[in-house]
């Protein structure tokens, strides 16, 4: 149950704690007094969208905060709100807004306007049906879990084969060219460093006759039959032996021009033997042009060769893979098929089982509600796969023994659409045990002996039956026939002095009748009086 609730610093309230009881309490007041501040605070205390204008002083922060107590634990939920932003905050920690609407769910229903056209709305149909059997069969859940993870794949798996549909001819086309392309580089087989290498080559066989004569004129230098350097330098190297022998000082002079002049030697015979070697080969020098206008040409072409090469050949990889993923898909599609076709069929199956049950319990909330000729029917057809399976839900209802079956939303007037929602909220609050229900003026259009019957269903559900324990309810009426069942007051007023603020205040016993004489007649009387306490009697 709601224990408590503190509002500081929001819309027309300063600060206001209010401390609840169990069972039926409702808010009275004037229209316009500021009752619904009250749900509007709740309600975004538990997690609804909320902005800063809800800040009576812009300049300080506005707090709410709810004290449930569950099973003899105290759980506190508050949300302070600023001008940029909001803190939920679970026991004092701060927490997500996702676990406070978690929270919410398994604490509080708030049934307003807004819930009411959602509920007549059909595409939410399917889900409170859903809810219906959740909260009887655990087996429902994981098999609609199940589903909507199989058939999102299966859209998933869908739309990649259709993306892949579309590019096949392109695809095929792109490999063609592709392999064209790869067989072109691969036919000219051309290696790493090797234009590089044929330049070099090129540059030997062009110059030939030069460098025969440069290297022979280099050879002939250094070692002819007179006058030539190498004998010139052994000359040298035996005045420098000689030297040696009177000082042993000259040891490395002498090895160090020894070396030199064999390297000497060694040069010789190179220059002699390369200057030899060089012969005329136009053949070659055609075949190494030939090879570097090849070369030239891909390069023109493609670029960085062997970069392209590589990269073409990864593209027709990943194509060549696309198709064999291709043919994987196929055959993951139809497994999906397969299996929401079986989920779906178990989910229509439970679904029209436990529609009939779901309508008989509605029905009889109806009647309790001066609805006794009303009949109500959940309707399920077939449709196209979908979230939620093949079933097309949605409420059909006649509240006159002469008329067929029609859906909710074209058929009800504004009374009956609020008997509707009471019957379907006791349905539903009865099993899934949930312990504070706030209705926001559910008695919308209705009045007399209808009254009686929706104060009467109110304040049933607030005590129970054998089976389920009672919920503690919150309503908002201007309706005293409905007051008068409730078993707390508050009276909500709104003060205007050098501003207008909301005040709120539990009224006793002894202030009751003056309460619902006003409701009443609009006056306290003794005619308006005695009518209040007759209710309260009653």
């Amino acid at each position: 149950m709601l224990k408590e609730l503190f509002i500081k610093n929001f819309i027309l309230i300063d600060e206001l704690r209010l401390n609840f009881e169990s069972g039926f309490n409702v808010f009275l007041g004037e229209t316009g007094a500021g009752k619904s501040i009250i749900f509007k605070a709740i309600d975004i205390a538990l997690g609804a969208k909320t902005s800063k204008d809800v800040l009576n002083n812009p300049e300080k922060n506005a707090l709410i905060e709810l004290t449930f107590e569950e099973d003899d634990e105290e759980i506190v939920i508050s949300r302070e709100i600023s001008k940029t932003g909001t803190k939920p905050r679970l026991n004092g920690a701060m927490v997500t807004l996702d676990i406070i609407n978690q929270m919410r769910e398994k604490l509080v229903d708030i049934h307003s306007q807004h819930q009411t056209y959602t509920y007549i709305q059909p595409k939410h149909h399917i889900g409170l049906l859903d809810s219906y059997i959740e909260s009887i069969d655990k087996d429902f859940k994981d098999t609609l879990k199940k589903y909507r993870e199989d058939y999102l794949e299966y859209k998933n798996v869908s739309k990649k084969l259709n993306e892949l549909e579309e590019k096949k001819q392109e695809n095929a086309d792109r490999v063609e060219f592709l392999r064209f392309q790869i067989n072109e580089i691969e036919t000219a087989e051309i290696k790493e460093g090797e234009e590089d290498e044929l330049n070099s080559e090129l540059d030997v066989l062009s110059n030939l006759e030069e460098l025969k004569e440069l290297t022979y004129s280099a050879y002939y230098a250094l070692n002819s039959d007179d006058g030539s350097i190498l004998d010139a330098l052994s000359k040298i190297k035996y005045n420098i032996s000689r030297a040696r022998e009177f000082d042993n000082s000259l040891d490395e002079t002498e090895s160090s021009f020894i070396d030199a002049l064999e390297n000497l030697r060694d040069i010789s015979n190179t220059l002699r033997n390369y200057s030899d070697g060089l012969q005329n080969n136009p053949q070659r020098l055609d075949e190494i042009n030939e090879r570097l206008e090849l070369i030239q040409k891909l390069k023109r072409k493609y670029g960085d060769i062997f970069e392209v090469y590589e990269n073409l050949k990864k593209e027709l990889e990943t194509i060549e893979s696309s198709v064999l993923s291709y043919d994987d898909l196929k055959i993951k599609k139809d497994d999906l098929l397969n299996s929401i076709n079986k989920l779906s069929q178990n989910l229509t199956e439970k679904r029209k089982i436990n529609a009939e049950k779901l309508s008989k319990l509605i029905e009889n909330e109806l009647k309790d509600l001066n609805m006794e000729y009303a009949k109500f029917h959940i309707d399920i057809q077939e449709s196209n796969f979908q979230q939620n399976g093949k079933d097309s839900v949605e409420f059909l209802i006649t509240t006159n023994i002469s008329k067929g079956m029609t859906p909710l939303a074209k058929t009800a007037s504004g009374g009956e659409i609020s008997r509707v929602m009471l019957a379907i909220k006791t349905v539903f609050c009865n099993i899934d045990k949930i312990s504070v229900v706030i209705f926001d003026e559910i008695d919308t259009g209705i009045s007399g002996k209808t009254s009686v019957c929706v104060a009467n269903s109110m304040a049933k559900l607030s005590k129970g039956t054998k089976e389920t324990k009672g919920a503690q309810v919150f309503a908002i009426t201007h309706q005293p026939i409905i007051a008068s069942k409730a078993n707390h007051f508050y009276m909500v007023s709104k003060e205007q002095n050098d501003k207008t603020t909301v005040n709120v205040r539990k009224l006793n016993e002894d202030e009751k009748p003056n309460a619902l004489a006003q409701m009443a007649l609009g006056d306290i009387s003794d005619n308006s009086l005695t009518f209040a306490k007759e209710l309260l009697g009653s």
